[in-house]
């Protein structure tokens, strides 16, 4: 026996294919609006996982891109800094040359002395330079300059250190250590003074007494050697103070390396420390050139100029091999940043490929399901014709 075809199954098969239809039409017209063919997860699984990892992939381009352009800022002002230096040593060097003739007089090394402390006090503003509030010659301790000028200060106690037979004099000839009584945070000593290891040539001063003549300074190592037996028994008599301007290094580590990812598990080092720039903290570094140059200018030492010389150049030839370093460095970032451009173009092609929508295409397909969509109306509603049949 035929089963007969009701009204209502007809309608619901009818009505069935037309939201199929619209459904279609639909979802074309979301891809012609947003511009990708991926809207939800459902619409093409294995295309929006692999959407989701070319999208991680173009974040972590992005990640190195800031770290390489962060650490071309900071190679760049290191560069600019380290030859502003150069410039510096090439004027001293000049100055030296210049005082070391033996056709000046006193007074005119003197004058050029002076030109040469305004070079040091430029050098040690170049010494803390910063970058985005960090100082880029500090190793890792980016928040503590690494050099510092000071005023100093040392009590010189009756009969210390060491003592000739009458205990209320002090030793001809001996050298006493200097501790400056305004620093209290040292770790260098046990009485939380520091030794002032860099006075400043010219700063240096002891009322009622005149040096080279009643003292002599080390400024290289702090010390005071008294030299006229007056000198001691003005000592003996009572406590003397002495005032200088010195270069304090700073006791924190200056040497630690600081780096920047630039490719998935590749580091880099961008800083360059003190010790590179400077030299390390005792014998041997800039500071120890300029302080004898101007010692030798402002004191009349044609012997201390001409020994400065070859210190300069030291200091010059350092200064020269850190630029030269962080050049190599900035050349390494340079061809990164190009291999990472490449890279995050690639990729971001094949993110289109996978998410983004050929309008043509879509156009075409919307016109298309549309067309059909709209026909399948005109279809329904001729198959869809009721009459009193159909409630039978």
């Amino acid at each position: 026996m035929a089963s007969r075809i009701s009204f209502g199954q007809i309608s619901s098969n009818v009505l069935d294919r037309l939201f199929a239809n619209y459904d279609k039409m639909e979802a074309t017209q979301q891809q012609l609006a947003t511009g990708k063919k991926i809207n939800s997860a459902s619409d093409d699984p294995v295309g929006a996982s692999q959407s989701m990892e070319l999208r991680s992939q173009l974040d972590q381009f992005d990640s190195f891109k800031r770290n390489i352009d962060d650490g071309l800022g900071y190679m760049g002002t290191i560069d600019s800094t380290l030859n502003t230096g150069t410039n510096l040593y090439q004027a001293m060097r000049e100055r030296a040359i210049q005082a070391s003739n033996d056709s000046n007089s006193a007074d005119s090394r003197y004058y050029i002395g002076q030109d040469v402390r305004g070079m040091f006090d430029q050098m040690v503003a170049l010494s803390n330079t910063t970058f985005k509030g960090e100082f880029v010659f500090s190793g890792t301790n980016t928040q503590v300059p690494p050099y510092e000028m000071r005023t100093g200060q040392s009590t010189i106690q009756t009969g210390a250190p060491i003592n000739s037979s009458n205990s209320d004099y002090v030793a001809v000839g001996s050298w006493i250590d200097l501790k400056d009584q305004n620093v209290t945070d040292s770790t260098d000593t046990p009485s939380k003074n520091a030794n002032p290891n860099l006075i400043v040539p010219g700063t240096f001063a002891i009322s009622g007494l005149t040096e080279g003549t009643d003292y002599e300074v080390n400024y290289h190592t702090g010390q005071l050697k008294i030299l006229s037996p007056a000198a001691a028994t003005a000592l003996g008599s009572g406590n003397l103070t002495a005032s200088y301007s010195w270069l304090r290094r700073n006791e924190k580590d200056l040497d630690g390396v600081s780096n920047r990812e630039i490719e998935e598990g590749v580091t880099a080092r961008v800083n360059t420390t003190a010790t590179d720039a400077f030299g390390g903290k005792t014998g041997g570094n800039a500071w120890d050139a300029m302080i004898d140059l101007l010692e030798g200018t402002l004191h009349n030492k044609p012997d201390k100029i001409r020994s400065s010389l070859d210190e300069i150049d030291s200091a010059l030839k350092r200064n020269l091999t850190a630029q030269s370093t962080n050049g190599a460095r900035v050349n390494r970032f340079d061809s990164t940043e190009s291999r990472n451009s490449d890279r995050q173009t690639y990729t971001t092609q094949l993110q289109s490929d996978v998410e983004d929508v050929d309008f043509a295409k879509a156009v075409s397909d919307f016109n298309l399901e549309q067309a059909v969509y709209e026909a399948s109306l005109k279809m329904s509603a001729q198959a869809l014709q009721t009459s009193l049949v159909n409630f039978l």
